[in-house]
């Protein structure tokens, strides 16, 4: 399943892209994303725990940030597996940076493969969720870069 958004961030591209040297503040913007352990530059391994439907999924995922264009933009490559659902994931986020009114213009571009019993609730509802967690990690993203914006001001 493919899904593209853009979003705004009230930072300028230089200081969102500071922030993805910190690759661990970043992970910690996903929601529930847990047991994070940096695996070299720009990879990290953790477990994702959402709830798809009535349904609770705790992936155990490797991911590696690539193709990074400095201030410009990004790719994150994640693959995982939940064994209690018989069900993996592997999905490549592309984060295209633009300035735009002050802030940053954050194109995303997300194609999300996920087989297993969690498919089974079909691509709309996992689609929606996929979405929706990509979202809420760009607008903890932003809170982080203002609460850094407010200590060093």
């Amino acid at each position: 399943m493919k899904f593209e958004k853009t979003v705004q961030i009230n930072a300028t591209p230089d200081e969102v892209w500071a922030l993805v040297g910190d690759v661990e503040a970043v992970a910690n913007c996903i929601p529930g994303l847990h047991d994070y352990v940096s695996t070299g530059p720009n990879e990290f391994d953790a477990i994702v725990t959402q709830q798809v439907g009535p349904v609770k999924s705790s992936f155990k995922l490797s991911t590696s940030l690539t193709d990074l264009d400095p201030g410009r933009s990004l790719t994150a490559v994640s693959k995982g597996r939940d064994s209690g659902l018989d069900s993996s994931v592997k999905a490549e986020q592309r984060f295209d940076l633009s300035p735009s009114d002050g802030g940053t213009s954050v194109a995303i571009t997300a194609d999300i493969a996920i087989t297993g019993r969690i498919a089974t609730f079909g691509h709309r509802i996992v689609a929606t969720k996929a979405e929706q967690v990509v979202t809420a990690a760009i607008k903890n993203v932003s809170a982080v870069l203002e609460e850094r914006r407010t200590a060093s001001g």
